[in-house]
């Protein structure tokens, strides 16, 4: 992956974004390495609170800066909850748009909407965009794993137990976790964690 090409695809959609107005927080791997350790990726996941009436307005938003976007899939997204991509075709990365129903948005959604943060992604411009906080995107992973057992996410979980230790709210985790039925692995992951604290901490 080309990282410059990546961040500057990230700023173009952020921007984007930005200028369009709407409610939006971004998770993720962009999340979880600003939070945690750099990786590979060629997707940014968006949450975007997006009334119905103005998807037409999002989409050529999105179509005016060159990437392939459908209303259709917009639609589809909104009645079916299931996310929709937007598409450089020619760097191949994408934006995973998971929209929030402005009127129905789940309990887990409405706590990570209230918890984002704006932070700044760019040391070099001073940019800025809104992330969830550290706590939802944790929880968010555990979520993603116990539903595809796709290995990055606890690898990303780990990198940002690693960084963020103490800092992180447990007792928030702790009460997520145990709603989406991820207290098990969640322990298992902290158990792992503190294994390696101990162990760095150990004399040769």
């Amino acid at each position: 992956m080309n990282r410059q090409r990546y961040r500057d695809f990230a700023r173009s959609v952020i921007e984007t974004l930005e200028s369009l107005g709407f409610v939006y927080f971004i998770g993720g791997s962009f999340a979880s390495m600003y939070y945690g350790e750099m990786r590979t990726t060629q997707d940014i996941d968006i949450a975007v609170v997006l009334p119905l009436e103005e998807a037409n307005r999002f989409i050529q938003a999105f179509q005016a800066q060159g990437y392939y976007a459908d209303l259709e899939a917009v639609v589809d997204a909104l009645v079916y909850r299931q996310p929709f991509n937007i598409i450089d075709a020619e760097s191949g990365f994408k934006a995973d748009i998971f929209l929030v129903d402005p009127d129905e948005p789940t309990e887990l959604e409405r706590s990570a909407m209230a918890r984002r943060r704006r932070e700044m992604y760019d040391p070099d411009t001073g940019a800025a965009t809104y992330l969830y906080a550290p706590e939802d995107v944790i929880i968010y992973k555990l979520k993603y794993y116990l539903s595809g057992r796709i290995d990055k996410h606890l690898r990303d979980i780990a990198a940002m137990l690693t960084v963020q230790g103490d800092d992180l709210d447990s007792e928030y985790i702790e009460q997520w976790a145990a709603r989406i039925g991820a207290t098990d692995l969640w322990h298992a992951l902290v158990g792992e964690y503190h294994r390696r604290i101990r162990a760095q901490a150990t004399p040769e």
